[in-house]
């Protein structure tokens, strides 16, 4: 925390120093101590002005080495200052996958004249990756990587590596045949060690030969970064043939993105939410949750209006409504989270998936008994009646439980018709099972009263 505090302060004061800077050459002397991931931290606070007062301080490979991280509103204000011929150049000087996250965001107008101004070679690439759908291996893959033959001897393949002279940091030489498909994988170092009559087909690691297709999602290519704790994943086409390589900081980056748009999904609105300085954009992604919300409570206020006789005979039913909703939605909040989670950590399958249910509905049913149980002491002891507790104790026990089991299986069938489950666990199922826990309530009541009025 202390060290956030600080980090913060730090940020702070440069800005300041930053904002006071009076010429561009005080600007540069500020800014060229400061690291490229430091300078993007600070023009995301800043005003367009001053970003752009800064970025004109900046030499270009600091703005290659910041764009990367930057919003895709940053890249169009780039655009409309300095031109596309000027940003073409900086997409020239970006690996392939960094250029092409960035253009995806383009319009078809903007993308395909950016496409003509940068060089064939890098043109080409960008092209080859953005053929690939969005979120799977083939996007988030480099088309930077080496790779050699199976019979290329260790001397042979130091002495490529040498003359290729790869900017981006590698960790192995992948083996392919005549025809470009992947054979295996060999760390550097196993090669720096070989013996000089060896071949890369001999040296084949097999234990770290682990590839992906290039229509794997990126979710998937995370969960075998963390299975096999590996530094670069090789990617390859529906033929087997090395397509690019996937690195463990680009993996990093896909963990960070993913869990912040579940968290934002669950809060029902949208990771653009973060980027956007619109109001009107902000309020487009958060209506349709909030609309649902709506007619949820509607629902609800309708299930009041349906048993309202069953409210005026026992008034003090009304007084526990709230308690109802609030944990039956709690609960099935908790039990839906939760398998989201399971399920976005790959710990759910076809094996288990049985058992994970049972054991749902088991806790679910521990929950209901003890809440149910503590709501008709509460209820007795405060109201004095034994036929309020009863019922509010029995109402809990249903809620809770049935709302433990939705948590549970709402997940699994969004799953199963292609839709996020995370989108799942915000508002919809607080919603839901709020209307649920009220008709198990007063349906009860209802019941119940008729044998005691």
């Amino acid at each position: 925390m202390v060290m956030e505090e600080n980090e913060v302060s730090k940020r702070n004061q440069l800005i300041e120093s930053l904002l006071s800077a009076e010429t561009n050459e005080d600007l540069s002397a500020i800014l060229e101590d400061t690291h490229s991931a430091d300078i993007a931290d600070i023009l995301e606070v800043l005003s367009k002005d001053e970003k752009l007062r800064i970025v004109h301080a900046l030499k270009q490979e600091t703005i290659t080495e910041i764009l990367p991280e930057m919003d895709p509103d940053f890249f169009y204000l780039l655009l409309d200052d300095f031109g596309p011929e000027y940003m073409a150049s900086i997409l020239d000087e970006l690996p392939s996958d960094e250029a092409a996250d960035i253009m995806s965001e383009l319009n078809q107008k903007d993308l395909d004249n950016l496409l003509s101004l940068m060089h064939r070679h890098e043109s080409a690439l960008v092209r080859r990756v953005l053929q690939y759908p969005e979120d799977t291996a083939g996007r988030l893959m480099s088309t930077d990587y080496v790779a050699m033959n199976e019979n290329t001897t260790p001397e042979q393949a130091i002495e490529y590596i040498r003359s290729k002279r790869q900017e981006e940091p590698f960790y192995y030489v992948y083996v392919v045949d005549n025809n470009n498909k992947f054979i295996g994988s060999v760390p550097i170092q196993k090669i720096l060690f070989a013996s000089k009559t060896s071949t890369l087909g001999v040296l084949i690691d097999e234990e770290e030969t682990v590839s992906v297709s290039t229509g794997v999602d990126q979710e998937e290519v995370a969960r075998l970064f963390e299975k096999y704790d590996i530094p670069a994943v090789p990617v390859v086409d529906g033929d087997g043939r090395l397509a690019g390589r996937i690195t463990v900081d680009d993996i990093i980056d896909v963990i960070y993105e993913e869990n912040s748009e579940d968290i934002y999904r669950m809060a029902g609105t949208d990771y653009e939410e973060v980027y956007s300085d619109s109001a009107f954009k902000v309020a487009r992604i958060r209506l349709p949750w909030l609309l649902t919300c709506i007619i949820g409570s509607l629902l609800s206020g309708a299930v009041i209006h349906y048993f309202e006789i069953t409210l005026s005979k026992a008034i003090a039913l009304v007084s526990f409504i709230p308690v109802i909703m609030a944990t039956g939605g709690n609960t099935g909040l908790q039990s839906c989270t939760i398998m989201v989670r399971r399920m976005a950590l790959g710990n759910v399958s076809s094996h288990n998936v049985f058992s994970s249910i049972f054991k749902e509905i088991r806790t679910g049913l521990i929950l209901g008994l003890v809440c149910g149980s503590f709501l008709c002491l509460i209820a007795f002891l405060w109201r004095g009646d034994a036929s309020v507790g009863v019922i509010l104790g029995m109402s809990m026990f249903c809620a809770v439980s049935a709302s433990s089991i939705l948590g549970i299986l709402i997940p699994m069938v969004f799953k199963k018709i292609n839709i996020d489950p995370a989108v799942a666990s915000g508002p919809f199922i607080t919603t839901l099972n709020d209307v649920i826990g009220l008709t198990i309530y007063l349906f009860l009541a209802t019941i119940l009263l008729s044998h005691v009025l």
